[in-house]
């Protein structure tokens, strides 16, 4: 049965960490600018619970890997660090061998950052 169409949703509660974007920015290179890195909350799509929905959108499709092909990371507004977040996610089988994620991630007053990724199944 395809699961073209398909559509799952959460709403996950997430922290960015001084350590973690700290950790982050070094990875990168960016240490010495003392920014949080734009791309930052691509790191909670990693989340076990979104990889158990991106599971059960491709479990047509046995033994595939999602690999990203594309992500944009849009900034609202400062990711506020070491403060409760939440960050809604909705994610579509858009065809045979992609996933659409689009989040939102906001604190308790307004959104913060936009996330969006395109997932390929690639066997």
């Amino acid at each position: 049965m395809s699961l073209v169409g398909a559509t799952r949703q959460a709403a996950l509660d997430v922290v960015a960490t001084a350590d973690d974007v700290a950790a982050f920015a070094e990875s990168l290179g960016l240490a010495a600018s003392g920014r949080t890195p734009t791309t930052y909350p691509i790191r909670w799509l990693t989340r076990p619970e979104v990889v158990d929905i991106v599971r059960a959108l491709a479990a047509d499709r046995p033994g595939s890997l999602p690999v990203h092909e594309l992500q944009t990371v849009e900034a609202i507004a400062d990711l506020p660090l070491d403060r409760p977040l939440s960050l809604t996610l909705e994610v579509r089988r858009t065809d045979e061998i992609h996933l659409s994620l689009d989040a939102m991630v906001s604190d308790a007053a307004a959104p913060v950052a936009r996330l969006h990724a395109v997932l390929r199944l690639v066997p």
